[in-house]
C-alpha cells in the first residue's frame, strides 16, 4: 500500500503534449517549481531556462545566465522565488526569479559541482562535487561554514531534517548527520549511484544506478524494507542520469539510453508504462509536477517532452 500524501495524486504519464527544442546543446537537469506552473531546464549550452507551464504547454519566460560551462543540477527554492544550479565550472549559483544576473555564487570546490540543495532552512544550501566533498553553505554570508570529506566522488545527494543523504560512484549510499559533520549510516546501492531523489513526505529514498536498477528505500527501515526495479530495455544511460519519485509516492519515473521514458508501480513493482518515440538520444532526467499532472523528461540531442496522463 502506499502511504497517505499530502499532495495530490499522480498518474503514470501515458501521452507527449509537446516536444520542444528547449536548449542550443545537451540537457542535464529539469525541475518543477513547487507550485508545479514553473519549470526549469539545465544544459551544456551554460544557461538555465525557464518555461512557464500552462494548459498542457511550455512557454519560455526567461533565461538565467553566469555559468560559464554546463549545468549538472537544477533545483527551486520552496517559495519557488529562487532557482540553484550546480556547474561545471565548480560553484553553485543562485538567482532571483526576476533577475537573469546570479544574486550569488558560490566558490570553493576543486572540481565540478554534481549536486546543490536548499538544506532545512531558507538560507542554507548543500553542495555535492566530483572533488570528493560535500559543503554546506551558509547564505546570509555567502560563505562556506562546513566541509566534510567523503571516500568517493558525490554524484547527487537529497536533504532531510539534519541530515543529508549522499550518492556516491563507489556503489554507497551514505547519511550525514549535519550537526556532527558525520557519517552516521552508509549502506550498499546495486551499482554506481547517478542520482538520489526523496519523496514529498521524505519517507522514501529513491537511487538510480548504472547497473540498470532503482532501488527504492524505506527511510524508515533502512536494513528491511528495499525494492529493486527493473525493465527489459531499460538502460541508465550515462553517469548523471536522473529518475523521481511521483508526488504521491506510488510511481517512479526514469529516462533510458533508448529515448524512451520508463514508469513502475511502487505497490507492484511492475512496470506501468513504456514511452518510446519522442527523444531520438539518451535521456538525462525527468521531472514529476507536484500537481501530479506532468512529467517532463529531457534529452542530450537538447530535446524536453512534456507528457501528461490521459
Amino acid at each position: 500500500m502506499c502511504p497517505v500524501r499530502v499532495c495530490l495524486p499522480a498518474r503514470a504519464p501515458a501521452r507527449a503534449l509537446q516536444v520542444l527544442e528547449a536548449h542550443e546543446q545537451g540537457i542535464n537537469a529539469v525541475r518543477f517549481s513547487s507550485s508545479s506552473v514553473l519549470l526549469a531546464t539545465g544544459g551544456t549550452d551554460r544557461v538555465v531556462k525557464l518555461w512557464e507551464v500552462r494548459a498542457g504547454s511550455l512557454t519560455h519566460r526567461a533565461t538565467l545566465d553566469g555559468s560559464t560551462e554546463g549545468i549538472t543540477c537544477i533545483e527551486f527554492d520552496p517559495t519557488g522565488l529562487r532557482v540553484l544550479a550546480a556547474s561545471y565550472d565548480k560553484s553553485a549559483l543562485l538567482w532571483q526569479l526576476d533577475d537573469s544576473i546570479p544574486k550569488l555564487t558560490l566558490t570553493g570546490h576543486s572540481r565540478k559541482v554534481t549536486a546543490a540543495r536548499f538544506g532545512s532552512s531558507p538560507h542554507q544550501v548543500v553542495t555535492g562535487s566530483a572533488d570528493r566533498t560535500i559543503r554546506l553553505w551558509d547564505l546570509h554570508r555567502a560563505a562556506c561554514v562546513q566541509v566534510v570529506e567523503v571516500a568517493s566522488y558525490c554524484s547527487d545527494l537529497v536533504c532531510s531534517d539534519n541530515c543529508i543523504i549522499s550518492g556516491h560512484y563507489d556503489c554507497k549510499i551514505r547519511v550525514w548527520d549535519t550537526r556532527a559533520a558525520s557519517c552516521v549510516q552508509e549502506f550498499p546501492a546495486q551499482g554506481k549511484v547517478t542520482s538520489l531523489d526523496i519523496s514529498v513526505d521524505h519517507r522514501q529514498l529513491l537511487s538510480c544506478c548504472r547497473d540498470n536498477c532503482l532501488q527504492l528505500v524505506d527511510l524508515r527501515r533502512w536494513s528491511n524494507d528495499r525494492m529493486c526495479f527493473r525493465a527489459d530495455g531499460f538502460k541508465c544511460g550515462s553517469d548523471s542520469t536522473k529518475a523521481v519519485i511521483s508526488p504521491d509516492g506510488c510511481f517512479l519515473a526514469a529516462g533510458s539510453a533508448d529515448g524512451a521514458v520508463y514508469t513502475w508501480n511502487v505497490a507492484t513493482g511492475n512496470l506501468e508504462t513504456h514511452l518510446p518515440g519522442k527523444h531520438n538520444s539518451s535521456i538525462s532526467a525527468v521531472s514529476w509536477s507536484l500537481s501530479g499532472e506532468y512529467v517532463v523528461s529531457v534529452d542530450k540531442s537538447r530535446w524536453a517532452v512534456l507528457w501528461s496522463d490521459i
